[in-house]
């Protein structure tokens, strides 16, 4: 699985690499994070990359890119990142679940008033409950 990350600022590539390298180790996958740091001029080469980047990915995030010449650049790209995104039919969606989801270890996270949520989480099976401090409720 390929994932491209669109960002400003120098601090983030870091983590982003030590999670990527954690994630293959603990999952056994082929996650390939590409990362672009938007907070400069690219060159056309430059572009040319982030381009098939985008083409290739799986999954994109975009991270407070708001330069000017950079955000209006890369809108285009993203709008055909989005077309393609839109041909996806719930066949292969479903088919990156199986490969990429293991259900029996997946955890659901519901945030919001335990009164009007807690009968509906319930219904997926045990609940754990904490609260706004990660301290957990009985």
């Amino acid at each position: 699985m390929r994932i491209a990350v669109l960002y400003v600022g120098s601090s983030l590539l870091a983590p982003l690499r030590n999670a990527e390298q954690e994630i293959n180790r603990r999952h056994g996958l082929d996650l390939r994070v590409v990362a672009h740091n938007f907070g400069a001029v690219f060159s056309d080469e430059e572009w040319s990359g982030i381009e098939t980047d985008l083409r290739d990915t799986d999954v994109v995030f975009v991270i407070h890119v708001m330069d000017g010449e950079n955000a209006a650049r890369l809108i285009a790209l993203l709008d055909q990142y989005r077309q393609r995104v839109r041909a996806l039919t719930p066949q292969d969606v479903l088919a990156a679940a199986r490969k990429y989801l293991d259900s029996a270890n997946m955890q659901i996270v519901a945030v919001g008033d335990r009164a009007q949520i807690e009968s509906q989480a319930a219904l997926f099976g045990e609940l754990e409950v904490y609260d706004a401090q990660g301290k957990r409720l009985e």
